[in-house]
């Protein structure tokens, strides 16, 4: 029996976590207990001391030493005076090193329990994220199935109809590359497959257990040192007087009876104990190739032209961590082999004697071996999970000895007589007739050839200086659909989604931060190409020409490539989405408050004649600032509820960048509360919680984490309607770890396991949500108050919750401490907060 086999489950876990808390307060409690009785005998010593004093006042008289009465006196003055000396000795001692001795086992003891959560949470965040990254492969490998289907449908569609050219070319291309993906992915799903079922098999059989086993020892030395401490206070507390003689041997006995190597084995383990955690059979899914006709094999690498490069590169990295791993192992079984023997030493030397030096240093030795034993198993289980993927890589590239197949057919040349270029005309006239509809009412004028090579691709660094760029603003440029302002590359790129998409943005050179103007362009990738000026007029490699809409609109109907290098050909022209708006139709009223990253107005949206709510992002931001900016509205933009401040647009044809959304006229929740709270009726409270709910759970359904849920980045509107706001920490996805560290967070908002690991969910917008209700009851009170953040921490660690605001409805405080469980998977999801919180409204 032991934690390994024995404590597994989560039941078993929780009662871990349970019997730690309640050994502490234990302790903390013994602690209070000796320090009052030590003041008490120190107290009892000093009345003794005067009493004895008060005796020796007595004169010696001729009576003494033919009196019993007087020498039995003077045996009783003298006995005390060496009782009160010795009951003196024993209060120092049990005052200092037995004080001292307590502190420590206290702060160790807590340290252990901190010790176990992280621990048990690594192991368990480590198994659940190589389980997500199966999951991700498997829904990035259905995706590609089902992309791979409709390509190959495409290409072969095409290729019946006899066309070539362009079309058959892109197709084909197209097929290809997302075989190629699709073959990847299918060997990046098998890999995950058998290192998921790897790992799990260590995690169960060896790894779990041992942490367990690890702990149980770490524990039990703890009680060891319990045991130390209440043999102290027995033996400094007993005064030998036959009327406290039993009470004291009582004690002793009771103290006896404690033994560390059983303390854990006998009542908590019947009560506490759970079966062992089942195996999960992992297979793959065979439901995503139904479908698929091709050369995939379920359950199987597919080497071939396509993968053998990167299963080549797979197996080198591998085997390289094997080797490092092995190594590590060897090292580990070295010391562990000295430390089981300088066990079986102390282990006789215990039954010869039991000296505390001795009990110490077992118990220390005890427990480095079965550390050193968790450790060695955690490094076995990772070689056999790489072993796995090293030996299923090197039996497939074996198997095909260095010629793989090829993963796709020849496809066959278009028939002689039929001219590509000429089926590429015909196949994009009625496409250019279109994309001239949207370049309407622009005329080619003259052109004049420029000599002086002026043009220069960057595809991965933003545009650098060039000679020959100046501030010069084409005419008419922001009135053309396709020109987007100074919208950032970043957002740009989200535009441009197939070869041949593009647009126009305004850029700064970073060097002389001078204007430039950039065409961005989808093709096999996004690249971005500077358009130059020099010599009256605008130009890439070809002719100049007095105006950029005439530039492009030259390029797109030549079909000309933009530079020999690039081969890049203008197709589509993204125009301004409806969200994108002109700088011109927004009047800025009056400065309402300060940003992270600018100013933020009231002001008015004229084509629509409305009241609105601006940020503007400062001219002196950096472009990493801007996009932190914008990624705000980019968030916004996707949403549409009541409890969730409504999104207009994002004005970025020249600076300022401006976001528009919505004016909320109640201002921030937390000013509201602190200015009318107390005009508010605990339901009117109660629906402002509901409120936030409602938003909270529709974000959730989105899988948006906020990040900064606070009664200050709230706004009130009409009817006291609460309203989600400052989107600028969210992230749009399951689970969000941090990763250029935890600046600028608010801590006494934040759920401990972000703080401690860096790891958002939606529930530790759940957690951030209690204290919220918690602002709205108090009326925009600072949680904790008067503590630093530091010390918030420290206190929630050890448990503390903050007590609830005066005039806060029972059930509701129920639902704050709810939010504020440990651990985030016993929190409600905001599904639940709602319901509790509109039934909680009705009933008011």
């Amino acid at each position: 029996m032991g934690f390994g086999t024995d404590l597994q489950g989560k039941k078993s876990h929780e009662a871990l976590l349970r019997l730690q808390d309640a050994e502490i307060k234990l302790l903390e409690n013994i602690k209070r207990c000796i320090t009052i009785k030590a003041e008490c005998d120190k107290k009892y010593a000093a009345s003794l001391a005067t009493m004895v004093q008060q005796a020796q006042k007595l004169e010696q008289t001729e009576f003494h030493s033919c009196c019993g009465v007087f020498q039995a006196w003077e045996c009783i003055v003298q006995q005390t005076d060496n009782f009160a000396q010795l009951l003196k000795n024993n209060v120092e001692e049990l005052s200092n090193k037995t004080l001292e001795k307590l502190n420590l086992l206290i702060s160790e003891k807590k340290t252990s329990k901190k010790t176990y959560i992280d621990e048990r949470n690594r192991l368990e965040y480590e198994f659940n994220k190589i389980q997500d990254e199966l999951q991700r492969n498997k829904q990035e490998y259905i995706r590609l199935v089902d992309r791979a289907k409709v390509d190959k449908a495409r290409f072969e569609d095409i290729q019946a109809k006899g066309r070539v050219g362009s079309k058959l070319d892109d197709a084909k291309t197209k097929y290809q590359k997302t075989t190629m993906k699709l073959h990847k992915c299918h060997n990046e799903y098998v890999l995950s497959l058998h290192e998921v079922g790897s790992h799990q098999k260590s995690y169960l059989t060896w790894i779990l257990p041992k942490f367990l086993d690890c702990h149980q020892v770490t524990q039990e030395l703890l009680v060891q040192q319990s045991k130390k401490i209440l043999e102290d206070y027995s033996s400094l507390t007993n005064f030998s007087r036959p009327e406290c003689r039993d009470i004291f041997s009582a004690m002793e006995v009771a103290v006896e009876d404690i033994t560390p190597d059983s303390e854990y084995t006998s009542t908590f383990l019947a009560e506490n104990r759970s079966n062992p955690l089942q195996k999960v059979q992992f297979d793959f899914d065979s439901k995503i190739l139904l479908d698929y006709q091709g050369s995939i094999t379920a359950n199987k690498l597919l080497v071939n032209d396509l993968t053998y490069e990167a299963l080549l590169h797979r197996k080198s990295t591998v085997g390289e961590e094997l080797s490092q791993l092995k190594q590590m192992l060897e090292d580990k079984e070295r010391s562990h082999k000295d430390l089981k023997e300088e066990l079986c030493k102390l282990t006789e030397q215990l039954f010869q004697t039991k000296d505390e030096p001795v009990t110490t240093s077992y118990g220390e030795v005890k427990k480095n071996t079965e550390l050193s034993e968790k450790e060695m198993g955690e490094i076995r289980a990772t070689i056999d999970k790489k072993q796995v993927v090293y030996d299923t890589v090197q039996r497939e590239l074996d198997a095909v000895d260095s010629n793989p197949p090829a993963a796709l057919p020849d496809f066959p040349d278009p028939p002689d007589n039929m001219s590509g270029d000429i089926l590429f005309a015909a196949g994009t006239r009625s496409t250019l007739g279109n994309i001239r509809n949207k370049l309407k009412g622009l005329k080619i004028p003259g052109r004049e050839r420029s000599e002086k090579p002026a043009f220069y691709e960057e595809s991965v660094i933003e545009e650098n200086g060039l000679n020959g760029c100046v501030s010069l603003s084409p005419s008419k440029l922001e009135d053309e659909e396709w020109f987007h302002g100074v919208l950032p590359r970043e957002e740009v790129q989200r535009l441009l989604k197939e070869d041949g998409d593009y647009l126009v943005r305004e850029s700064r050179n970073k060097r002389t931060n001078e204007v430039q103007y950039v065409l961005s362009v989808y093709w096999q990738g996004h690249r971005h190409f500077i358009i130059q000026y020099g010599e009256g007029g605008w130009r890439f490699e070809g002719n100049s020409y007095k105006t950029i809409p005439e530039l492009i609109q030259h390029q797109h109907e030549c079909g000309t490539q933009v530079t020999s290098k690039s081969q890049a050909i203008l197709h589509k022209p993204i125009c301004r989405e409806d969200w994108e708006l002109r700088n011109d139709d927004i009047c800025l009223e009056m400065k309402i408050g300060n940003g992270n990253f600018g100013e933020v107005y009231k002001g008015m949206y004229s084509p629509e004649n409305l009241t609105v709510a601006v940020k503007t992002c400062r001219d002196t931001l950096s472009e990493d600032q801007r996009k932190k900016f914008l990624q705000e509205g980019r968030i916004l933009k996707q949403y549409d509820h009541p409890n969730i401040v409504k999104f207009i647009g994002i004005a970025a044809q020249r600076q300022p960048v401006m976001i528009v959304m919505e004016y909320v006229a109640g201002g921030a929740l937390l000013t509201f509360l602190r200015k009318l709270g107390k005009t508010q009726t605990p339901k009117q409270l109660v629906k402002m919680c509901e409120d936030a709910s409602n938003g909270m759970a529709y974000l959730e359904s989105k899988n948006c984490i906020h990040r900064d849920l606070a009664a200050r980045n709230c706004l009130v509107g009409e009817e006291n309607v609460v309203k989600i706001s400052d989107f600028g920490m969210s992230r749009e996805e399951e689970e969000y770890t941090v990763s250029d560290g935890m600046k600028q967070i608010p801590i006494k908002w934040t759920a401990p396991e972000a703080l401690n690991y860096g790891k958002y969910t939606v529930m530790c917008d759940v957690w951030s949500f209690g204290i919220l209700m918690w602002e709205i009851f108090s009326l925009g009170i600072i949680p904790y108050q008067g503590m630093s953040s530091a010390q918030a921490r420290e206190k929630i660690e050890s448990g503390y919750r903050m007590p609830a605001p005066s005039g806060t409805p029972a059930k509701l405080y129920d639902l704050m401490l709810d939010t504020w469980k440990y651990d985030p998977t016993n929190r409600p999801r905001f599904a639940e907060v709602h319901t509790r919180l509109k039934d909680l409204c009705d009933s008011l």
